[in-house]
């Protein structure tokens, strides 16, 4: 699919946008979509969920161990909810309000953060430690979507300005 200046995410003026991913790009996040969610409903001590949901008290277990046991659950069904949003974004020529932008911006660096910290990705300027011509190394694939992410991400917050 060729993009115009608009990029993947479409303002239509009328206070709705859309995506325009080729069937891949499609397929690829609904992937990772369905890995998140999965992951949600998972250990909540899953390292790779570590930076959705750092310690609230970083000095106080205990503190921090009541606010999980408040918290935890209803952090969760948020993330899960906007997971259900973002698929319906996903279908071809759907289209979503501003509510839903937010969303898709927050499923979309949630899945980036996760997928970054299974990269051990840990501050902006750190740079891959593999050959990028491997086509055989799993991690090639992971930076080029980690990559692919952050792209879409900037498209989602430069449509939400201009929205």
């Amino acid at each position: 699919m060729t993009r115009g200046r608009t990029g993947p995410v479409v303002p239509h003026g009328d206070g709705t946008f859309s995506l325009e991913l080729d069937e891949n790009e499609r397929t690829v996040l609904g992937s990772f979509i369905d890995q998140y969610r999965e992951l949600l409903s998972g250990d909540r001590d899953d390292p790779r969920l570590h930076r959705l949901f750092p310690a609230a008290y970083t000095d106080d277990n205990e503190a921090n161990s009541e606010y999980r046991r408040f918290m935890d659950d209803e952090l969760v069904a948020a993330r899960l909810a906007m997971l259900e949003k973002m698929e319906k974004m996903l279908e071809d020529g759907a289209r979503f309000a501003d509510d839903s932008l937010g969303s898709l911006m927050i499923t979309v660096n949630s899945l980036r953060l996760v997928l970054g910290t299974a990269l051990g990705i840990d501050h902006d300027e750190w740079e891959p430690e593999f050959d990028e011509d491997d086509e055989d190394d799993p991690e090639v694939a992971q930076w080029h979507v980690y990559n692919w992410l952050g792209w879409l991400l900037e498209w989602v917050v430069e449509a939400r300005q201009e929205g």
